[in-house]
């Protein structure tokens, strides 16, 4: 250990007050250098770790502190503030300008290291010092930051630290290299090249590249290709590339095949030039956007147990690959509109953020363990691919977590408390891209990730607390819903938009409405929840299945109103004291209709079962093959209509059992009310110490009408009678059908079918009125 001599560098202990003069700027540089000088020393005299006197020392812009490979700087304590003057000119700033609060730097720099740690410090930058005067302006400055990784920079750390109020980012790894090529002219041809020559062949769906010669002078043993512009995005149709090598002679050496961009490239040692080959272009006019970058980004660093605050704009920019940013307090960057906490005007722009990576490249950093509040933003990220674990996220004014261009991410074991937009999906820009959502706590605020099917959504096993709108959007193929809790503590009218609902647990502690868009819910349980159907679109129709699910105290609602018709197929569930709904409001060109078959009702504290709301036809429920069992006397009626207009509804009851459990034989009704049921069809049902009524002979027949039909018929004086009926298959009747009347009087002998729109009945009598008579299949 080198502990560092202050007096020998130069250095002096202290903070100056403002407002600064020339010589307060020159002690900063001066400790500047001499920490530079010391750091070198230490260096060339074989110490590992470096140790500052524990003080205050005044730094200043544009000098900075270079970080050394192999080497351990210990602030042991002490406060580095960089001081600052909006509104007075700097010694050091050279710039021909009265914009004083422009003036830039940067503090801490581990700039092409290796094996470089900095800890146990506190580093203040220039935000706290700055007047705001002129705040319309000074508020977008965002060009001063803390502590840097850059050029190839890998297995270093920054931990144990203060980072606080730079302009920028406390601490940005930049994605950087020693030596970027940006790759605008090619010299594309529609060629491939041989795996065994490296020459060029014919082909017509791959393009190869000129030679490029790697640059020389630094040694350079890997590259990676990554994008350009703004989107750091390039422009290939697929994210891999071979990559053929040659001596400076053109003479093939190897070829590395399916290297994918944005990660580490091996160079041989005896290669001087490359050419690539891009599977699955065709155009060689087209701008593939790339960039090569020489010397690699900075990998393989960490960021840990350090207390970021008060960023202006920021609080860490992640780039490079292989990162690491974990146990840390990351706090009041960025922060919201409302804020008050340093009495300073918030940055102009709404990308403010705790965690920001969506412009970066990068591949595999991860995210772990840290405890970020009091922002607009938590984190945002984008490619290649990132890990977002067991971080505490909660009180953001936006989003907890943006996911930007990516090929994968694993979001897993968070806390998200009180965020506006706890997750955010912006489009991919890859094939096939992943992303699982699992085992994170999410309370409050909306969740939109429709945006883009190119990726493939995983969520299952999270917990949704009070969460307002969950929005997965249509596509079933790539999401999956799974296993997830919702739960909802009061009145917020929730939305759940998926595709695919499996195995959820969705409960409410008060009785509320829940808009609901799916293809298809099984294995779910709900309580306490009114489902309100729509459809996808309004110029689509609607059709739902519901398999093996449980209601309880619940309403399942098939409404209509203003949209196409929408068809539920319930099978294999179970209804306890919950309401089967059907309605159709001002749509007369559409139906409501839900089919329930195989499933169980429970009565115990509700009256009916099912109900409607119709003031245009149509609807229809049909129950069939299933059971109900009434526990509660008082249930007195099947079907409860309200506010609906006549000859709306149909209801279909077949093959169900109805238990009343208190053996006590009790009088049941249909409906509370005639008026808006068109047709009751009743038919092969079992009651048990329960009398159902027929209320209203007009309405309610005691047939199943798929296995049978009535018609009218007029009888001859000869006993024979034609009838004609019309829009039946016939052929379902064949090779015999049984024929009766509701005039039992009548006696019906024999059918004969004569063709498919005609059958002859023989009687033994003749009516000179029309009868009704059943006609069905044996």
């Amino acid at each position: 250990m080198y502990m560092i001599e202050l007096d020998k560098w130069k250095i002096k202990e202290g903070l100056p007050s403002k407002p600064y003069k020339n010589e307060d700027y020159t002690q900063a540089d001066l400790n500047i250098q001499g920490i530079n000088n010391a750091l070198q020393y230490a260096k060339s005299n074989g110490h590992s770790i470096v140790l500052l006197p524990k003080g205050q020392y005044a730094l200043c812009y544009p000098r900075e502190i270079k970080m050394v490979s192999n080497l351990t700087f210990d602030l042991n304590g002490s406060t580095l503030k960089v001081i600052y003057d909006s509104d007075q000119k700097s010694p050091f700033d050279t710039r021909t300008t009265n914009e004083y609060y422009k003036f830039s730097g940067r503090s801490i720099s581990f700039d092409n290291v290796t094996n470089s740690h900095l800890t146990s410090g506190i580093i203040i930058g220039c935000k706290e010092d700055r007047s705001f005067l002129n705040s319309n302006e000074e508020r977008k400055v965002e060009n001063t930051y803390g502590v840097i990784f850059e050029k190839s920079t890998n297995n270093s750390t920054i931990s144990h630290c203060v980072i606080r109020d730079y302009m920028g980012d406390n601490i940005s790894i930049s994605s950087t290299s020693m030596r970027a090529l940006a790759e605008f002219n090619l010299g594309l041809t529609l060629n491939s090249l041989d795996y065994n020559t490296g020459l060029p062949i014919t082909s017509t769906n791959t393009l190869i590249s000129n030679f490029i010669t790697i640059p020389t002078g630094s040694n350079f043993n890997s590259f990676l290709i990554s994008g350009s512009g703004y989107t750091r995005l390039t422009n290939l149709n697929k994210r891999e590339v071979d990559v053929f090598f040659y001596t400076s002679n053109n003479n093939f050496i190897g070829v590395l095949k399916k290297q994918k961009i944005y990660s580490l490239i091996s160079i041989p040692k005896n290669a001087s030039k490359i050419r690539f080959l891009f599977s699955n272009e065709s155009n060689p006019q087209k701008n593939l956007q790339l960039q090569l970058q020489f010397g690699l980004f900075p990998y393989n660093n960490i960021i840990e147990h350090n207390e970021i605050i008060g960023g202006h704009r920021g609080g860490i920019t992640l780039g490079g690959s292989y990162n690491v940013v974990q146990h840390n307090t990351i706090r009041d960057n960025g922060k919201g509109a409302n804020s008050f906490m340093d009495g300073k005007p918030i940055f102009f722009s709404t990308t403010r953020y705790s965690i920001n990576q969506e412009d970066s490249y990068g591949d595999n950093c991860v995210i772990r363990n840290n405890f970020i509040y009091g922002s607009t933003n938590g984190i945002l990220v984008g490619c290649y691919t990132t890990h977002i674990e067991n971080n505490h996220i909660y009180n953001m004014d936006s989003a907890g977590i943006i996911l930007y261009s990516l090929m994968y991410a694993k979001v897993t074991g968070n806390t998200l408390y009180n965020c506006n937009s706890p997750l955010g999906l912006m489009n991919s820009n890859f094939e096939s891209s992943y992303v699982t959502l699992n085992d994170n706590y999410i309370y409050g605020g909306t969740i939109w990730l429709e945006n883009n099917n190119s990726y493939y959504l995983n969520i299952k096993d999270n917990m949704f607390f009070d969460v307002i709108n969950i929005n997965l959007g249509n596509n079933q193929e790539n999401h999956i819903f799974l296993n997830n809790r919702l739960n909802y503590s009061k009145i917020i009218k929730p939305t759940l938009i998926a595709s695919r609902i499996e195995g959820c647990i969705i409960q409410s502690q008060v009785l509320q409405e829940i808009a609901i868009k799916t293809n298809v819910m099984s294995n779910c349980k709900i309580s306490n929840l009114q489902f309100n159907f729509r459809n996808w679109d309004l110029s689509s129709n609607g059709y739902v299945i519901i398999d093996n699910c449980s209601y309880i105290n619940s309403v399942l609602n098939n409404h209509i109103y203003l949209t196409k018709s929408r068809e539920i197929l319930i099978k294999n569930s179970s209804f306890t004291d919950t309401i089967i709904k059907n309605g159709n409001i001002n749509t007369p060109s559409s139906s409501s209709k839900t089919n329930i078959e195989d499933s169980k009702f429970i009565i115990n504290n509700i009256n009916h079962i099912f109900a409607t709301d119709f003031n245009v036809p149509e609807g229809e429920i049909t129950l069939k093959n299933s059971e109900i069992t009434i526990n509660n006397t008082n249930f007195t009626y099947l079907i409860k209509n309200e506010k609906s207009v006549e000859d709306t509804f149909e209801f279909r009851l077949f093959n169900t059992k109805i238990f009343n459990s208190s053996q006590n034989l009790i009088n049941l009704k249909y409906y509370n009310t005639v008026l808006p049921i068109k047709k009751i069809f009743s038919s092969e049902n079992i009651y048990i110490y329960v009398s159902l009524s027929i209320q209203d002979p007009d309405v309610i027949f005691e047939y199943n009408p798929s296995s049978t039909f009535l018609i009218n018929i007029n009888l001859q004086p000869d006993g024979n009678i034609f009838s004609s009926i019309i829009n039946h298959d016939l052929d379902t009747l064949y090779p015999m059908v049984q024929c009766f009347t509701i005039d039992m009087e009548l006696v019906i002998l024999n059918v004969i079918i004569l063709d498919r729109n005609t059958i002859k009945i023989f009687s033994n009598n003749s009516y000179a009125a029309p009868l009704k008579v059943i006609v069905k299949k044996i």
